[in-house]
């Protein structure tokens, strides 16, 4: 199976996980407004929550025309097409748009060239623009225990999901953003592991199931 056919006809695999949707929220203003576009919406459950809890509209990008079926009826406006292609091939409506935020949620490890989307992504920014990204960490400690013992085996879902092409670092992750020409400018990873929350904070690297950063265009570029 072609990879663009296994993202359109996958089920969706994930119901969003409490954590992940809080702290997404979290980085976003309560009384924000602007427009916000949720790359890889799936079925908009995260953009109806945001509309839900802020005064922010949301549109929706996804490849599965079935999971559009159902965004559809909670978002703004939903763009069915490749988010990893060309951008001259995107929807004029998209190209055109600036937005004020836009979220890449479990996106990036799914694309062969993720820092061609994240440049991309910087032409419908508008100046002060924050992207929230989150992305699985593949050095999460329990992670590197598995590994360590000779256990190296993709799952349907989750971490070692058979669909994630890229597998992310903390610092791997950090260059990725930077080299785009964004910066972090605050983390709410999710730090699963009772008592280590704190070490988290430090060590993300090995103490965070799952990066959340919030980033920025660095316009010292």
């Amino acid at each position: 199976m072609e990879s663009d056919e296994y993202y359109k006809t996958k089920e969706v695999y994930y119901r969003m996980n409490r954590a992940r949707k809080e702290a997404i929220l979290s980085l976003l203003e309560k009384n924000g407004r602007g427009l916000i576009l949720d790359v890889a919406c799936a079925t908009g459950e995260l953009g109806e929550t945001i509309k839900n809890v802020t005064q922010y509209k949301v549109w929706g990008a996804d490849i599965s025309s079935n999971f559009l079926e159902t965004a559809g009826k909670k978002l703004d406006r939903t763009f069915c097409f490749d988010i990893s292609s060309d951008f001259s091939s995107w929807p004029a409506e998209i190209k055109t748009e600036k937005f004020d935020k836009i979220i890449l949620s479990e996106i990036l490890e799914h694309l062969f060239f993720p820092e061609r989307l994240l440049k991309n992504l910087k032409n419908i920014c508008v100046q002060d623009a924050e992207i929230i990204i989150t992305v699985p960490n593949v050095l999460f400690w329990k992670n590197r225990l598995k590994i360590l013992f000779g256990n190296f085996d993709y799952t349907d879902q989750g971490l070692m999901d058979r669909g994630h092409i890229h597998f992310f670092s903390w610092e791997s992750l950090e260059k990725l953003v930077n080299d785009a020409g964004f910066q972090i400018v605050d983390t709410k990873n999710f730090i699963p592991t009772r008592g280590t929350k704190w070490l988290g904070k430090i060590f993300p690297g090995l103490f965070a199931f799952q990066f959340i950063v919030k980033a920025k265009l660095n316009v010292t570029l």
